[in-house]
Parts: C-alpha cells; sequence; structure tokens
C-alpha cells in the first residue's frame, strides 16, 4: 500500500522554521510496518495551489493522512475536497488538533473520512491494515469515521506510556536544508525537537493535545537523537520545544552531563516555568551549552493569571527574569491581552511589569479561543462566537491576529487599539542593546564562529526575499 502523508501549509508569512514532528514520526512507523511512504511537505516546500493539486494527480497512492494544528482547518478542508476531486475513492485520515479538536465538524464539512484521536503512532497502522483488509473500523481505538451518514466514535486508546519505543522522525523525506537554515530560536542550522509529551498544568487558553501526563523521552533517546542530527545534518543548535522541557531538573542535569561527556558541541534553548526556575540549574545548563530560556509570562497582572489558571505568581515571574539575566541566559516571553475580565487596570499592569523589568513586548498574543481548550467553551458558552463555528475556525490563525474579543470591557476596535498602545509604552522606556553591545553578547552567547556563521545565514536569498516581502529592509 502507497501511503500520502501531507504537511499543509501554516504560517504563510513567515518563513518555514518548525519541522513537522508528528507527521515524520508517522512516516517513520509505517515504512517500520512495511508501508511505502510518501511525505509531502507543502508547507516546507511552499508549493503553490497549481503545485499541489499537480503532485497529488501524479503522485501514486492508495490512502492519505493529513495533520496539523487548527489554524490549518482551511488548507484541510481545500486539500480533503481536492483529493475527492481527482481520486473520489481515496481514504482520507486527518490527525493532530487540526482533527480531534472538532472531530464531527471535519467529518462533516470536509472531505475526510477519518479523524485520529490524539497520538497517531499505534492508531494509524491499525487504520491501514483495516483499509488493506477490508475490517471494519469499529475495532480500531481513538478514532472518529463516517459510517452510514452518521459520525462514529470508537473507544479511546491509552496513550503511550514509553515514548522512546517511537522511531527518530523521518527527516530524510523533509526538505531539511530549508528547516535548518531558518532558525526557531538560535542560531546556525538550528532545529526544533520536541523530547516529552503533555503537560500537567491546567492553563485555560491551552490545547492540551497529549494530555496532563507528562511524559518524557530518555536522555539516551534524546542524546543519540541529537547525534545522529549532527552526523547526518551538521546540525549547530536544538530547540528545544516541549510544553516544560525543564519539569524534571533531574533529567536536564542527567542531559547536561551526557553532552559534555559524549563531547557534542551545540547551543541549545529549552522552555520554562517561571515557578519552575531553578539558578543551580540554570547555571549547569548553560556550562553544557544552554544559551535561552523562554517563559510563557502572559501577564503583568495576578487577578489575570489567575483567571487564566497560569498557577504562577507575577513576583515569581520577575523572579525569575531576574534569575536569566543573573546566569547570562537570553529570556523569549509571551504575554496575552484580552482574557475575559481584562480590563484598562489590568491590561496596564503588563505595561508596568514590563518597564520594570525591562522586557520588551514583541510577543503580545490576543486571547485565541482555540477549539479544544477551555477557553473555547466559554466563548461557546457567553455567545462570544458568532455565527457558525466553522466561519470562525476558518478564520484562525497565529495569536497576534485579533479574531475575537473575550472582554466585556472593550469593543473589537478598542481591544486591537489598546494592544497596539501598549507595545508603543513599554517600546518607549525599552532602549535595545546597540550593534555594538547585540555582537558582543552573542558573541559571548553563542561562540564567535557560530555566530559569524548566522550572520552570513541571514543574507541567504531566502531571508532576502522574506525581508523585502514583509518590508523589514524598509
Amino acid at each position: 500500500m502507497n501511503i500520502l502523508l501531507i504537511n499543509p501549509l501554516i504560517r504563510e508569512r513567515d518563513l518555514p522554521r518548525n519541522i513537522p514532528h508528528g507527521i515524520a514520526i508517522l512516516a517513520s512507523v509505517l515504512r517500520e510496518k512495511g508501508y511505502n511512504v510518501i511525505l509531502l511537505d507543502i508547507n516546507g516546500c511552499r508549493y503553490s495551489k497549481e503545485e499541489v493539486r499537480s503532485r497529488l494527480k501524479s503522485l501514486d497512492y492508495d490512502v492519505v493522512g493529513i495533520g496539523g494544528l487548527i489554524p490549518v482547518y482551511r488548507e484541510v478542508k481545500w486539500l480533503s475536497e481536492t483529493i475527492k476531486a481527482i481520486h473520489p475513492g481515496i481514504p482520507i485520515i486527518v490527525g493532530g488538533s487540526v482533527g480531534f479538536s472538532v472531530p464531527e465538524l471535519v467529518l462533516q464539512r470536509t472531505g475526510v473520512d477519518i479523524v485520529c484521536n490524539q497520538e497517531g503512532e499505534m492508531t494509524l497502522p491499525e487504520i491501514f491494515h483495516a483499509i488493506e483488509t477490508g475490517s471494519k473500523l469499529d475495532s480500531v481505538k481513538g478514532i472518529w469515521f463516517k459510517k452510514d451518514g452518521q459520525t462514529v466514535k470508537t473507544p479511546e486508546r491509552e496513550l503511550i506510556r514509553d515514548l522512546d519505543t517511537i522511531p527518530f522522525p523521518a527527516w530524510d523525506l523533509l526538505p531539511m536544508d530549508v528547516y535548518l537554515n531558518n532558525p526557531v530560536v538560535g542560531v546556525g542550522r538550528d532545529i526544533d525537537f520536541i523530547s516529552s509529551r503533555g503537560c500537567p498544568y491546567q492553563c485555560t487558553f491551552c490545547f492540551r493535545a497529549f494530555g496532563r501526563k507528562y511524559r518524557p523521552h530518555s536522555v539516551d533517546y534524546i542524546v543519540e537523537a541529537i547525534k545522529f542530527l549532527k552526523r547526518d545534518y551538521s546540525i549547530d543548535f536544538v530547540s528545544f520545544q516541549d510544553d516544560e522541557f525543564i519539569a524534571t531538573p533531574k533529567r536536564v542535569e542527567e542531559f547536561c552531563e551526557r553532552l559534555q561527556r559524549a563531547d557534542i558541541r551545540i547551543k541549545w534553548s529549552a522552555t520554562g516555568r517561571v515557578n519552575l526556575a531553578n539558578r543551580e540549574l540554570y547555571k549547569r545548563a548553560k556550562e553544557a551549552g544552554c544559551v535561552s530560556i523562554s517563559y510563557g509570562i502572559e501577564s503583568g497582572s495576578q487577578r489575570m493569571l489567575d483567571s487564566m489558571k497560569k498557577g504562577v505568581t507575577v513576583e515569581q515571574a520577575k523572579e525569575a527574569i531576574s534569575l536569566n539575566r543573573e546566569v547570562g541566559l537570553r529570556l523569549p516571553t509571551s504575554f496575552i491581552v484580552g482574557m475575559p475580565g481584562e480590563t484598562g487596570e489590568t491590561a496596564w499592569e503588563t505595561v508596568e511589569f514590563c518597564k520594570e523589568t525591562a522586557i520588551p513586548l514583541k510577543g503580545l498574543m490576543f486571547a485565541t479561543p482555540y477549539p479544544g481548550t477551555e477557553l473555547f467553551e466559554y466563548a461557546l458558552k457567553n455567545n462570544k462566537i458568532k455565527g457558525d463555528i466553522e466561519d470562525f475556525i476558518l478564520r484562525l490563525g497565529d495569536a497576534v491576529d485579533f479574531t475575537v474579543n473575550l472582554t466585556d470591557a472593550f469593543t473589537d476596535d478598542e481591544l486591537i487599539a489598546l494592544r497596539e498602545e501598549m507595545i508603543e509604552e513599554v517600546n518607549l522606556h525599552y532602549r535595545p542593546p546597540s550593534p555594538e553591545e547585540m555582537e558582543r553578547f552573542s558573541i559571548e552567547l553563542y561562540g564567535e564562529e557560530l555566530y559569524r556563521r548566522a550572520q552570513r545565514q541571514v543574507e541567504l536569498p531566502a531571508f532576502k526575499k522574506h525581508r523585502e516581502l514583509h518590508g523589514f529592509n524598509e
């Protein structure tokens, strides 16, 4: 059986940076099962609609799998309808949050036949076996599918307990040079990597795709993956994109020790949580090549943090920022404006927080109720989403774009203006480092060789074209 896996277009305004881990891992799993896998990476290759249609006509495949986040719903709809127009009898399976956050909508409004719920490594091979043998889908756990015009949901499947049983992603099926030369966080040939699944916290705006139980890969698995990537793809930098990389300090310490013992010379960044910031751990991480620990701070208002169920305090955020600076780690941050209960007072508490801590308010996002989140349920219950749900989902993109107003204190125009005012006010008081200071800090952080290579990298044609398209050269 020939299986076509598709990674749809996402964040068209940005360069392709994030490797499609989920679909690349599934490609490895399916190859191990003996299937012939074709991976069409539309996002990485930035194919036009005409090019995609041409490939869908010319490729030889018996079944299609599409995956991605909820903002790719529009692409999933177009792809599934296009495939059905070309090959009406081809089964189409969708996974990732785009599928299992709104499975019934996907099955009713698109050309999709089956939705895979949560992790697909065990489920997808069973689906394909059922299709291949003509068996009933009812016996496959963890799916939604169409049957006699109705939507059927099978019993849930247990999450994978040992993530080390999962093979490495099929990096060889991806346009790796595209991803490696468009850094996510770092510099040089930067690859993003997910070393755990699950998040035990309860933030109302977050979609927990892999449940609340934290399940990490072993340090052995991570180190072997990095060795492979360094040997075969000459990576310089690893951006860990876990929900919480530093959740288990013992694992981080072991990882640092193993990196140094094996003399693996890379730089890396990680995600953190302000209440878990740890001076000794951060020092150890920096010794082992860590250059950045990022935080989702979200708000400078304790009232808003509590309403988000963030489980942290404003003081913990201030302490974490101070600690990063003390140790010498970069600290990318993100904030949210427009959560339920947001007022001018709470918004300005965020502004004052940024001014006090000298944090630029770059990553200020609108509160966005993505399907599958508690915030989405709030928006539905309180009639914040007007009209048809599919129309709303078709408008969803990154949270820097305004989609819906969840506040009672502002009109839509006022909320959009508030975000701009907050950014302007903070930036008036924020003195960015001079070019000389930035160069000195970057060389200290990354090393001169990697820093100079990154400087040459931004002069590549892809970077120049991106800057021209979006006015960065003006």
